[in-house]
């Protein structure tokens, strides 16, 4: 064993072995001659047989020829400038095999001054191909990846950076990556890196790439601290990963952020959104939908507009409620719209809502919602809302203002009518007794004929207003219209006298067959002839023609009267209007005849048009009627019973206008039947006790007791069961028809009638009644002891 006190004697041949085993190649030159010797390792390294002898040139000519030149000239450099040499380089055996080798050698001076050149060599192959694989590994990676040493400078770059920016790894190493950071980004970025290697911790940072193409594009640089076995610092190891599309939608989406929050914070309509926990499930029939909506929706946001309409402060106090927070929940207005949401599978466009304040008062929206449904079930819903409030007031004002509008034309009609019924009773009881003076019986007929222009002009006033409210009904049944026409020609027969007009008619000899309401239709025609009469001069003719035209009837009302402007047309139909000079327009009506007859054509899908030549040409209106595509059944006549003689009654008038109770009376009496008057309800159920008439007219707004509860009591005995009551009064809207029926009226007349309309009328309820009671099986009606009438 050695002796440890004593140090190791060098033994040249154990070095020898130590340096061949260790793999290292040496070489020598001489300081006198020059020559080269090597070992064994170095003849393996450069791939030479054993008997190679050594030379410079047997050197070089083993590297490979790419490396051959530089290996060369640094070979060059140490001998002569005294320079160390290490160099990394390959050579190529006989096969062609590589190998890489190592060198290290360095140019000195002996004890004699004498220069010569020593080296080492090492197979590095193993190691070069590990770092190759590496190399690969990283140039294949992803990312960009890098490493740096302690002072902060790059050391190694994979290939991504090189193609990712265009710049050569030689020039991106060191602090040259910066280059290609934009110069926004660039003493941030180079201030980050720093700083992270002072404190040697991980660090990421967004910045921008300068690319190949000239664009920027963002890329997010990270790394991490490296080091040694024994935790020394070496530096950073990291990665650069291309965010670019990533960072650009993050960008669109916060700019899309902004401009939502900017629309929602100024926009004028409520803006909110609604989460449902649980969420709704949409397979729900609606109600329940309703329900589920109320339970579990709470709103998750809103804009200040959306608190405002409702008086809060802010959105704050709107986040996290329900709907209970303006609406009331068992509401029948707010169940049949969220009814409605639910059966728009929730989206719904000017839904509108009734809801109120957080005082209280009423509100009025028009919402737009959008739900979103996943998997059959509501989650979310986004909706905006429009403050409707002052619209809703206005149409509500509108409709209050329409509905005193039709009271006021009703009480305004009736008060008209009252008047004009004794009037009208005292022209016709003036006819009946002035059969000899035919002075006095031409100023009844004049009488007779105004009151009859009054009671149309008021008729048609209701009509109008009828209709422009949507509120009249045609009563359709089967109609020939040469009977309409003949029907409105006796209505006018007396203007046609009055005026001379001479009327030239010409109706088709087979029927013309349709379906209308006849009452409407006969209007047609009289405000179409009422019309060419008023604007013709007496003596003018005036002419009729009905004609078929394919599948419609055609009925044409000329006249050679003033004609119309053509500046006049467009407007002749509109409601009011009257067309001409303030003195033509002064013989005219109210301006509703030829409105009236337009929309009455219409309502029975036809048309009424108008030309005219112009002033003093005279003019014509077209009526056109769809004719039906089936045959039409003959309309029928009246009953045999109804073409007899009336029947002579015991008749009770019940009225408190005392002259038109009394006129009317004295006036049937003239026709034969026995009456008796009351001027109030109560005062007429007397009467009817005493008198028993078969025939009771009743007005219905009186005194006391109205006709309403006048037929009712009468309806409630025995006696006044079978009795025929007809309401004659100054109202005439249809719920005053609607109104007397259910009272228990046999009919409706309205002031003025003619008298011999009134018993025409009271035939047709008798024949009614004997048809009904027929049909039931029901034994005539037994004759009623006379009673002495009563005054």
């Amino acid at each position: 064993m050695p002796n440890p006190g004593r140090p190791a004697a060098f033994d040249p041949e154990r070095t020898d072995a130590a340096v061949r085993n260790s793999g290292v190649g040496v070489w020598f030159q001489s300081p006198t001659s020059g020559e080269l010797a090597w070992n064994d390792n170095i003849r393996d390294h450069f791939q030479l047989p054993a008997d190679a002898s050594p030379s410079e040139e047997l050197f070089l000519q083993q590297v490979h020829e790419q490396d051959r030149e530089w290996v060369r000239r640094s070979l060059r450099r140490a001998v002569e400038q005294g320079q160390p040499f290490d160099e990394v380089f390959r050579t190529v055996g006989p096969a062609g095999e590589l190998k890489w080798i190592h060198a290290l050698g360095r140019h000195s001076r002996d004890a004699d001054g004498q220069r010569r050149f020593d080296g080492l060599t090492a197979d590095v192959t193993d190691q070069v191909e590990v770092h190759r694989r590496l190399r690969q590994f990283a140039d294949s990676a992803p990312g960009m990846l890098w490493i740096t040493e302690p002072d902060g400078s790059c050391t190694f770059l994979s290939r991504g950076w090189t193609e990712f920016t265009g710049q050569a790894e030689v020039a991106a190493l060191g602090f040259g990556w910066l280059e290609m950071v934009h110069p926004a980004d660039r003493d941030r970025a180079g201030a980050a890196c720093r700083q992270a290697h002072l404190d040697r911790a991980a660090f990421a940072l967004e910045l921008r790439l300068h690319r190949p193409d000239g664009a920027w594009r963002w890329v997010i640089d990270s790394g991490r601290p490296r080091l040694g076995a024994g935790g020394e610092f070496l530096g950073f190891v990291g990665s650069v990963t291309d965010i670019h599309d990533r960072r650009t939608a993050e960008d669109r989406l916060r700019r899309s952020e902004e401009r939502y929050r900017a629309f929602v914070a100024n926009s004028t309509e409520g803006i909110w959104r609604m989460e449902f926990r649980p969420p709704v499930d949409t397979r729900l029939p609606a109600a329940q939908q309703a329900d589920a909506f109320l339970r579990s929706g709470r709103f998750a946001e809103c804009n200040e507009v959306f608190a405002r309409m409702y008086g809060l402060a802010s959105p704050a106090d709107v986040v996290g409620h329900g709907l209970e927070l303006m609406m009331d929940a068992g509401g029948p207005q707010v169940h049949a719209y969220l009814m409605r949401l639910a059966e728009s599978g929730y989206r719904a466009s000017e839904v509108e809502s009734q809801e109120h304040g957080i005082d209280g008062r009423p509100l009025w929206f028009a919402n737009n919602l959008s739900g979103v449904i996943e998997d059959g079930l509501l989650v979310r819903a986004w909706g905006t809302q429009r403050d409707i409030t002052p619209r809703k007031r206005a149409e509500a004002a509108l409709v209050e203002a329409d509905r005193r509008k039709d009271e006021f034309l009703a009480t305004l009609a009736h008060e008209l009518r009252n008047p004009l019924a004794p009037i009208r009773a005292s022209a016709e009881l003036l006819r009946l007794i002035s059969a000899q003076d035919s002075r006095l019986a031409r100023h009844a007929e004049v009488i007779g004929r105004q009151v009859g222009h009054l009671a149309r002009m008021i008729d048609d006033l209701m009509d109008a207003s009828r209709i422009s409210r949507g509120k009249l009904e045609l009563r359709l049944a089967p109609v020939v219209l040469q009977d309409v026409v003949r029907s409105a020609l006796e209505n006018v027969q007396a203007e046609l006298e009055a005026g001379r007009h001479p009327l030239q008619l010409a109706l088709p000899d087979r029927p013309v067959r349709m379906v209308g309401d006849e009452v409407r239709l006969v209007q047609i025609v009289q405000n179409l002839l009422t019309n060419a009469l008023r604007y013709s001069a007496d003596g003018r003719p005036v002419a009729v023609d009905v004609q078929v035209e394919g599948a419609q009837a055609v009925l044409r009302v000329r006249d050679q009267g003033i004609g119309i402007a053509a500046n006049q047309l467009p407007r002749l139909f509109d409601l009011f209007y009257q067309g001409g000079s303030p003195a033509e327009r002064a013989t005219g009506g109210l301006g509703i005849g030829l409105p009236l007859a337009k929309l009455l054509a219409e309502l029975h899908h036809g048309s009424v048009e108008a030309h005219s030549a112009g002033l003093g040409q005279g003019s014509e209106f077209t009526v056109r009627l769809p004719l039906p595509a089936e045959p039409v059944a003959d309309p029928g006549r009246a009953d045999d019973a109804l073409a007899q003689a009336p029947k002579r009654e015991r008749v009770l008038i019940v009225d408190d206008n005392r002259d038109a109770a009394d006129i009317l009376a004295e006036v049937l009496r003239l026709m034969g039947d026995e009456v008796g008057t009351a001027y109030d309800g109560v005062e007429g159920l007397a009467q009817a006790e005493a008198f028993r008439p078969e025939v009771v007219i009743l007005d219905l707004g009186m005194p006391r007791l109205d006709g309403y509860g006048t037929c009712r009591a009468l309806r409630a005995t025995e006696w006044g069961r079978k009795m025929i009551v007809v309401a004659l009064t100054g109202w005439g809207q249809p719920a005053d028809l609607q109104r007397a029926a259910e009272a228990g009226f046999d009919g409706h007349l309205v002031k003025p009638v003619a008298p011999e309309v009134l018993v025409r009328t009271i035939e047709e309820l008798r024949a009614k009644r004997a048809a009904e009671a027929a049909a039931a099986g029901e034994p005539p009606s037994a004759g009623r002891p006379p009673a002495a009438p009563v005054a």
